[in-house]
């Protein structure tokens, strides 16, 4: 009886998964593909039909159509108008999102709930009309409002280039709203009429034209990722003092920033959130912050000035890699990770004291800052990982933290003006290509305990005498 209880129980488990899987299948009435809910009504799934002008049926098989799945209609090149029945209560997801020829949109007064843009990329989108009655849904003058929550579906891409003022009561943008909208230059919150919360993703993404937007008035806690990622012409922008994060790829590709003035409520940023502001010039990050994400400000090569805060522990990888006029920075006391290629290409960094709280320098962190002069490593170092100080051509010296256990494959690579190097003795791994190419490299004291020795360490190092036979300790 014991051993047929488990098998009852794997039966029925099968038979409740064949049951839900078949209340889900797929259905195909002509073009249009479809699965039923519970209620016995109708989901469309896809469209693959090649109609222009399209009335999508009330009913599938005897079924009502209660809602439009996410991107049923996805990037269909043949659609100009389509007309939504009565009935259809939901629409999802970029329903209808890239269909490029599609001019021309009615929406019944049943339609209660939009998903994230239905129409976003729809390029020839002028006219999108709401049936009298709806109780939630607006469209005035190319925009898709819904009411019930106060979000921004749809700006019409075709819209006159100008600037555009949100509708008072206006809560969220939601995400998509303006994507790829050239035709936006500006956008204005009114003071007192608008309590804007949030700003979805993508929200801006690529809209070349925007200029500037003020948010000063508004109650948003965070701006969602991509919101304004390849905003090439946003030149300013305004924060509340209510936010709190900035998410990944926020402002990515944002080539007009040339100055940040953000709130102190700060204390997240996301990865890559400035990535490639080229003209970004200097950053005060605010007090709260204990982290700088992956590639927060990579490729940011005119940035010259970054002041961080005290508290913050944690830089990561590539966060400022390419910053090729960072001259100088102060790491605060409190910094504990410096991720894999953080200041790479900082080919103007002259200084860098790594403060005794670092117990991480990963690798690459300075790779190519050839103007790197003077550094100051932690004593509770115990690792130099590889290409760490690959091609920093000026560094002259460098004392190695008397507890180091092991120096990375290509970790001083074409330090061409490194003269002299003492190898503390708890060393006992010195990787491949090391020091090589140090021409300037005279005088090495090694460990009496070293154990491995890289074939090629000193390679290139022609000033170099009195080196003893590694041979024996060669990997």
């Amino acid at each position: 009886m014991r051993q047929r209880i488990p098998f009852i129980l794997v039966c029925l488990l099968l038979l409740c998964c064949t049951l839900v899987f078949a209340g889900a299948e797929e259905q195909t009435s002509g073009a249009f593909v479809y699965e039923l809910k519970d209620d016995g009504t109708a989901v469309i799934l896809r469209y693959t039909g090649a109609e222009a002008s399209l009335a999508v049926p009330a009913a599938l098989d005897g079924h009502p159509v209660t809602a439009v799945g996410p991107s049923a209609f996805l990037a269909n090149p043949a659609l100009t108008e389509v007309t939504l029945p009565e009935g259809v209560r939901t629409l999802g997801d970029s329903a209808f999102k890239r269909c490029d020829a599609l001019t021309k949109v009615a929406l019944p007064a049943s339609l209660t709930e939009a998903g994230v843009n239905p129409f976003a990329g729809c390029g020839a989108l002028a006219e999108l009309a709401v049936a009298p009655g709806n109780p939630n849904l607006l469209s005035e003058a190319g925009t898709l409002y819904s009411l019930n929550d106060g979000r921004l579906i749809w700006y019409a891409m075709t819209n006159a280039p100008g600037d555009y003022t949100l509708r008072e009561g206006t809560r969220i943008i939601g995400a998509d709203a303006f994507c790829e909208c050239d035709n936006i230059r500006k956008l204005t919150v009114p003071k007192g009429g608008v309590a804007l919360t949030a700003i979805g993703r993508r929200a801006f993404y690529r809209c070349e034209n925007l200029r500037a937007i003020n948010l000063e008035d508004t109650e948003i806690s965070t701006v969602g990722a991509d919101a304004f990622s390849g905003c090439l012409r946003l030149s300013r922008i305004s924060f509340p003092e209510e936010v709190t994060q900035i998410a990944e790829r926020a402002f990515q590709d944002c080539g007009g920033l040339t100055e940040l003035n953000l709130p102190e409520t700060i204390t997240g940023i996301g990865e890559m959130a400035f990535r490639n502001c080229s003209r970004l010039t200097k950053v005060k990050l605010p007090e709260g912050l204990a982290a700088i994400g992956k590639n927060t400000f990579a490729g940011c090569g005119e940035l010259t000035e970054v002041l961080l805060p005290e508290g913050l522990g944690h830089i990561g990888g590539g966060a400022f890699q390419g910053c090729a006029k960072l001259a100088k920075v102060d790491l605060p006391e409190s910094l504990n990770y410096i991720g894999a290629d953080a200041f790479s290409g900082c080919a103007a960094l002259e200084e860098a004291r790594i403060p005794e709280s670092c117990g991480y320098i990963g690798p690459g962190a300075f790779y190519n800052c050839r103007s790197l002069r003077k550094l100051t490593l932690p004593e509770e170092l115990y690792t130099i990982n590889s290409s760490t100080f690959f091609g920093c051509g000026a560094l002259a010296e460098v004392a190695l933290p008397e507890e180091l256990e092991e120096i990375g494959e290509r970790a001083f690579f074409c330090c061409v003006s490194l003269r002299e190097i003492v190898i503390p003795d708890p060393v006992e791994v010195i990787g491949d290509w090391a020091f090589a190419g140090c021409a300037a490299l005279e005088k090495v004291e090694l460990p009496e305990d070293l154990e491995i020795v890289g074939r090629n360490t000193f390679d290139g190092c022609g000033m170099l005498k009195g080196l003893p036979d590694l041979s024996d300790l060669y990997e």
